[in-house]
């Protein structure tokens, strides 16, 4: 009886021993992750394409034979990738956008089975798209803006932010959908609070939430000008930023790598090159027209020209200098060598080489090929194959000629002493300033303009070719000139002596005798050409005109876009003011003392408005409101938001050329 009893409890003992062992010997699964790589152990997982990449960890005390993934009726296995890691890939290119149940099945030695099941949403992320106005564009302070939220049906956005801000504030409207909010995009159409003041410079920051729980990556929309003088006339908009013009052309940059050219009377655009991918926080790309084509700097430190149709690089590792005609000059970045490169013939031809030079090699250009150079090392100017010109203690800054006459900067630390040599050999002293700023000198048509201190701040004078001086300014804050990359010295000066200027936020125009006529802000760059003054701002080209009609041309467009958008049927609208102030909102702050100070870069399609952008001018084809309204018979929500995802993908597949 006894042996039976121990019988009967080792067999108890080996069963309870075995059921211990099985439980055991369960798979231990977690750390999934979808392919956005954001763990999930007990919410929901979330894919954006068409390829789900799927991993877990699995772990048992007697080891993991397989682990494998179910959706929608097929089962990938995940292959093991190391640190008790496993990974699969479904093609869910077949599967609608919406919830899916995903289980994941892993077993152990012995055959047991643990699973575990999560949701997974094939998630497209909404469109956040600022309608209007576009980046780039100039605008009146009042403007509407037209912001919207595009999510891919079954998903609708639940809520829409707009964050408006410039330098002196910051103003945020948002919008909820709720049970009388029709089906489709959610939009915001809304007004400041108060209008921003000319000269201010705006950045839209859209967010959105579809109320999934995934995360969505704000869209920012900056720069965007504002400017509301009468006595600027709008003649032209670009693609993209405007980097030169003449009286045929417009060389520009769409979104920082495109580059084009406008034919000004056709408005025919030819699209020319794409550049490499700006490093993180380098300067802008910039460049000239040529009679034959154009020269292009890139952020990366190539240089490549654009010849009777054919774009070539000219070297990988330069900075482009200074351009006039069908030559340039250019030196290696570390400037220890300078080049003058002929575009028809492709040479270059050495005129500075000190490898042990620390200095900034500047030239310019004259258009019958003078060139003059100056450096730190050296106390002159140096006049290619004829001589010197000035020594003076100092730091020799940017030589300036135009053509007959020749002027320089010597700064020593505190003060910078300007001196003009003429055609007849004569040195003249122009005055010193209180700025080492080294674009501080302006020639054209035997005109000087230089910047001179009346003992407190910086005033402008004027230097005819007659050999009179006159003061131009009278300000109690110092002046500058208003100058931009290969074109330092020279925009400035009109062929009767008019000189532009910029003080405390706005642009002047300086005569002799007369007090300064304010014409706009300081945004952009001021220009004399063929007649008349320019400015460039963003992808516009505007006109110097005596004044009268241009606000209303910037403001106008406003209200007939405000006027379009709230008489289109299938949209639902909420015109709102902000709500919102946050005036601690980081600031905007344009550089105006060297003229390395570039302008941002672009993302908007020709067009003639400049307060906004109607909707159907800016939007890809197939972009709707819903299904059932007008604006929805291109294919409501789901075409909008795939010709916009899709437009998306292919600017970024572009970039990355």
């Amino acid at each position: 009886m006894h042996s039976a009893r121990l019988l009967i409890g080792l067999g108890v003992t080996s069963l309870l021993w075995l059921s211990a062992a099985t439980a055991r010997a369960e798979v231990t699964i977690g750390d999934l992750r979808a392919s956005n790589g954001v763990s999930a152990p007990r919410t929901d997982l979330f894919v954006d394409g068409n390829t789900l990449v799927l991993s877990a960890s699995a772990s048992s005390s007697l080891g993991v034979h397989r682990v494998e993934a179910e959706l929608e009726g097929v089962t990938v296995e995940l292959a093991p990738v190391g640190g008790g890691a496993y990974q699969g890939t479904f093609d869910i290119s077949d599967v609608a956008p919406g919830r899916h149940e995903l289980t994941i099945r892993a077993y152990d030695r012995l055959g047991d089975l643990s699973t575990v099941e999560r949701t997974l949403h094939k998630h497209p992320p909404p469109i956040l798209w600022l309608s209007s106005p576009r980046p780039q564009r100039v605008i009146a302070g009042n403007t509407p803006l037209d912001a919207r939220c595009i999510a891919t049906a079954p998903y609708e956005c639940q809520v829409l932010c707009l964050n408006v801000r410039s330098a002196t504030r910051s103003e945020t409207t948002c919008r909820t959908r709720d049970a009388s909010t029709r089906p489709g995009p959610l939009v915001i159409l809304t007004r400041p609070s108060r209008a921003f003041a000319p000269g201010e410079v705006l950045t839209v920051t859209l967010t959105g939430d579809v109320g999934v729980g995934a995360e969505i990556q704000p869209s920012v929309a900056s720069p965007i000008y504002v400017e509301t003088s009468p006595k600027l006339t709008a003649v032209q908009v670009a693609p993209g930023v405007i980097l030169d013009f003449d009286a045929t052309r417009i060389l520009f940059i769409h979104e920082g790598y495109q580059i084009g050219v406008v034919d000004r009377a056709t408005r025919e655009v030819r699209w020319i090159s794409t550049l490499p991918p700006d490093p993180a926080g380098s300067s802008p790309s910039y460049g000239a027209l040529t009679p034959s084509g154009a020269v292009v700097q890139s952020a990366t430190g190539r240089i490549f020209v654009w010849y009777d149709g054919v774009w070539r690089k000219v070297v990988t590792n330069g900075r482009l200098d200074v351009v006039n005609g069908d030559r340039f000059v250019w030196t290696m970045l570390n400037d220890r060598r300078g080049y003058v490169h002929a575009i028809p013939e492709g040479t270059n031809s050495i005129v500075w080489n000190r490898p042990d030079s620390t200095s900034p090699f500047q030239t310019d250009l004259s258009a019958s090929g003078d060139l003059y150079w100056g450096t730190y090392d050296e106390p002159w100017i140096r006049h290619l194959g004829v001589g010197r010109l000035g020594s003076h203690p100092g730091n020799l800054q940017r030589p300036i000629t135009d053509g007959a006459n020749v002027a320089g900067r010597w700064w020593d630390g505190d003060t910078s002493s300007s001196y003009l040599y003429t055609a007849e050999g004569e040195e003249v002293f122009l005055g010193d300033s209180i700025s080492g700023n080294s674009a501080g000198l302006l020639l054209h048509a035997g005109y000087a303009g230089f910047l001179k201190s009346d003992g407190a701040v910086n005033q402008v004078w004027l230097r005819t070719p007659d050999g009179e001086q006159h003061q131009l300014s009278s300000f109690g804050t110092s002046s500058l000139f208003d100058q931009q990359k290969l074109r330092v010295g020279h925009d400035g000066i009109s062929d009767a002596g008019e000189v532009l200027f910029l003080n405390g936020g706005k642009r002047y125009i300086g005569r002799a005798g007369a007090a300064p006529e304010p014409i706009g802000s300081d945004l952009g760059h001021g220009r004399w050409f063929d007649g008349s003054f320019y400015v460039t701002l963003g992808n516009t080209l505007f006109r110097v005109g005596s004044g009268g009609r241009a606000a209303a041309r910037l403001a106008a467009p406003s209200e007939a876009l405000r006027d379009g958008l709230e008489e289109m049927d299938g949209c639902d609208r909420l015109v709102a003011t902000p709500a919102d102030l946050e005036a601690e909102a980081p600031a905007i702050v344009m550089n105006r003392l060297e003229p390395d100070a570039m302008p941002s870069l672009s993302d908007e399609e020709p067009s003639a408005d400049l307060a906004g952008d109607e909707q159907s001018g800016d939007l890809p084809a197939g972009v709707g409101c819903s299904a059932g309204g007008a604006a929805g018979s291109r294919g409501g929500a789901a075409a909008f938001a795939a010709a916009l995802a899709g437009l998306a993908l292919a600017r970024r597949g572009r970039r990355r050329v």
